[in-house]
């Protein structure tokens, strides 16, 4: 009796393990190839939200690179129009859409979706890479609740309205695309005094797997990038927490992470952008999520951070 219990568990973690790293490992050895997204869709317009820095800089790098005409949307700043005027040069016969608004406000004066709507009539986008995101670092009832919200606007419905705009063109003129969501491993992992951007996240990549098999017989590719801490400015106006000071230590580059996001699109629904968030995973399907919220909860008085820093708690 022991003996078939014995294999019956060793075949369910076998099968866990296995069904996990199997994508994961053809994705790292195989879909490594920097495949041509213009060809592959027979595109010439691609949006890539976030586009002035970070991840979203370097996508726009590599696909103006592939030839690909770039809709650059962020925030209205000094940032973008940088990116804008240096990339303007950097790739003189590819065109670039500087489109400035606040993916984080949603009011009845202000409608960011109009604004993107216009600056997009005349073409046809098959490529949107939905990229925008910051962090709101505080234990939830610290910040305020329009902080909170704005957070999300950003991170999650910003995405949400604009693949449903593009999309919908997409299907209504028959054409083929992809989609894309950079989300993190805070999507997976209990995130406390960040629980608006890890719910955010954790909404993104269960919508991206539902659109996924939506848009399939569309010829439309979903993709989503379970991010791991990137060397970007995402931290720069956070508290100098030791914390923070470990996941810039182990961060990988914008460079990185956008080549994950051309060779994973079409290949992979889903990819783990890192060997932190490689083994974060595996620790969820190794102890269940009772056990770790409660010892996070438990042990979370242990930290210096917690203990320095009020407003985390």
């Amino acid at each position: 009796m022991l003996q078939y219990i014995f294999w019956f568990f060793f075949t369910i973690g076998f099968l866990t393990v296995t069904t996990y790293l199997v994508p994961i490992l053809l994705a790292a050895f195989k879909y490594n190839d920097n495949q041509d997204l213009k060809v592959k869709y027979n595109a010439k317009w691609a949006l890539v939200s976030g586009a002035s820095s970070g991840i979203g800089r370097s996508v726009c790098v590599k696909l103006a690179k592939q030839g690909l005409n770039i809709v650059m949307v962020a925030l209205d700043d000094d940032t973008l129009k940088g990116s804008h005027e240096s990339l303007s040069k950097q790739f003189p016969n590819v065109q670039f859409r500087a489109v400035g608004v606040n993916l984080g406000r949603s009011d009845s004066e202000y409608d960011y979706l109009e604004v993107i709507k216009k600056a997009t009539k005349d073409i046809d986008v098959q490529i949107v890479v939905n990229n925008a995101g910051y962090l709101v670092l505080a234990a939830f009832f610290r910040a305020p609740l329009a902080k909170q919200i704005a957070n999300l606007e950003c991170n999650m419905m910003s995405h949400v309205k604009l693949t449903h705009h593009f999309v919908s063109l997409m299907i209504e003129k028959g054409l083929k695309g992809c989609i894309t969501f950079t989300s993190s491993q805070a999507a997976f992992f209990p995130s406390p005094s960040c629980t608006s951007y890890g719910g955010g996240k954790a909404f993104l990549s269960a919508f991206a797997s539902s659109l996924a098999i939506e848009c399939h017989n569309y010829g439309i590719d979903v993709f989503c990038l379970m991010s791991g801490p990137i060397q970007t400015n995402f931290y720069d106006s956070q508290p100098k927490l030791s914390a923070l000071k470990f996941f810039q230590a182990i961060s990988d580059t914008p460079d990185s992470a956008a080549d994950l996001i051309i060779n994973g699109v079409g290949r992979i629904f889903l990819r783990d952008a890192s060997l932190f968030t490689i083994l974060t995973r595996l620790l969820t399907r190794i102890i269940d999520m009772n056990f770790l919220v409660f010892g996070i909860a438990k042990g979370q008085n242990l930290s210096s951070d917690f203990k320095n820093h009020p407003e985390l708690r």
